[in-house]
């Protein structure tokens, strides 16, 4: 009889157990269908290209460099040592700020609270009519406020009068890549996102470097519909799909904090900024080359990875060198980091500063 009972037992929850390994998986492939199914809008026309607002007045693409131990220090020392947000048309505008935060991890592995902080009272003092923070977690079926508000933005976001928004809830529309698309013939993005006047990024360097993407190409992503998503990755050439998804929309400013990387020791609180994703992407490159000990091909290596030359293929910024200029900060000409950053920056992509 207890042999009896024993087996009675362990079926009955051996059968609890399947019941709620089947509820689990429900409530993850339920929205994750939901989706992948979700419409995807109507077609909207592929945006005008804007000018890069940070150029010298040869047209060369300006990527400031600065250090701060403080992240909140680092960004707005960064944007001011670029030009300021005086280059952008800020007063009365919408403005859609991406950071880093669909992993939920918190910083380094997502935009620190103060770097967002810093940004969102920026654009504030500026006049911005309206301020946006959009993110989305990358399975569908994870939390997006979740994610943000572990990452402790959630409350950076609330507290400056921000607002937020999971873009699994925005409303979608479809924009035709046209000639330059040869793998993504269209992509779905949220609405606010291709309606927004200003939008900013704040990348982070990848947690493990054995990630070589290129951080400011590699933060759109997230906000392209599930099914994009889902195409780009299975895509043979991802490089190029990657960088074809970032058509259909144009950053004005990236500003990437490279104050750590996780499981490392901190890079003396680096900090990058720039209107050019190229630009930012070869300098970023440069910086997780340097704390990977590669070795140095002089002028040359950033520009040879993947990533970059899919970009260049695709006209998402400056296509060489010599069109980019390095503006170190002139507050910290005394700092024998930033004298190494740049060195680093300089060698390895054969960008100089001015």
């Amino acid at each position: 009889m207890r042999i009896l009972r024993s087996r009675r037992a362990a079926g009955l929850t051996m059968a609890l157990g399947a019941t709620g390994a089947t509820i689990l998986a429900a409530r993850r492939i339920i929205p994750a269908a939901e989706m992948l199914l979700s419409d995807a809008g109507p077609s909207v026309p592929l945006p005008a290209p804007k000018a890069n607002a940070y150029v010298d007045e040869s047209g060369r693409s300006l990527v400031a460099v600065t250090t701060a131990r403080d992240p909140a220090e680092g960004v707005r020392r960064a944007i001011a040592v670029l030009g300021g947000l005086e280059r952008l048309t800020i007063a009365g505008q919408r403005v859609l700020i991406k950071p880093s935060a669909a992993s939920g991890i918190p910083a380094p592995a997502s935009t620190s609270p103060g770097a967002l902080e810093a940004v969102i009272q920026l654009v504030q003092d500026h006049g911005a009519r309206e301020v946006l923070v959009g993110e989305m977690a990358g399975p569908p079926w994870h939390d997006t406020t979740v994610r943000t508000f572990r990452s402790g933005l959630l409350d950076v976001i609330e507290n400056n009068g921000a607002h937020f928004i999971d873009f699994r809830y925005d409303r979608w529309v479809t924009v035709p890549l046209g000639d330059r698309a040869r793998i993504m013939k269209r992509v779905t993005i949220p609405r606010s996102v291709y309606e927004a006047d200003v939008i900013i990024g704040l990348p982070v360097l990848p947690p493990h470097r054995r990630e070589w993407v290129a951080p400011g190409l590699a933060l759109w992503p997230g906000v392209v519909h599930p099914r994009t998503q889902v195409a780009a990755r299975a895509a043979r050439d991802r490089s190029r799909a990657v960088a074809e998804i970032n058509l259909a929309f144009q950053p004005d400013l990236l500003v990437l904090d490279a104050s750590s990387v996780r499981g490392e020791a901190a890079p003396g609180g680096l900090v990058l900024a720039s209107g050019d994703r190229i630009a930012l992407d070869v300098c970023a490159m440069a910086v997780l080359a340097a704390l990977d000990h590669r070795p140095i091909q002089r002028g040359a290596g950033s520009w040879e990875e993947v990533y970059i030359q899919a970009a260049v293929a695709v006209g998402l910024g400056t296509p060489q060198p010599g069109r980019v200029k390095l503006v170190p900060d002139p507050d910290r000409a005394g700092d024998p980091l930033l004298a190494r950053w740049l060195d680093d920056i300089q060698r390895r992509t054969g960008v100089t500063a001015g």
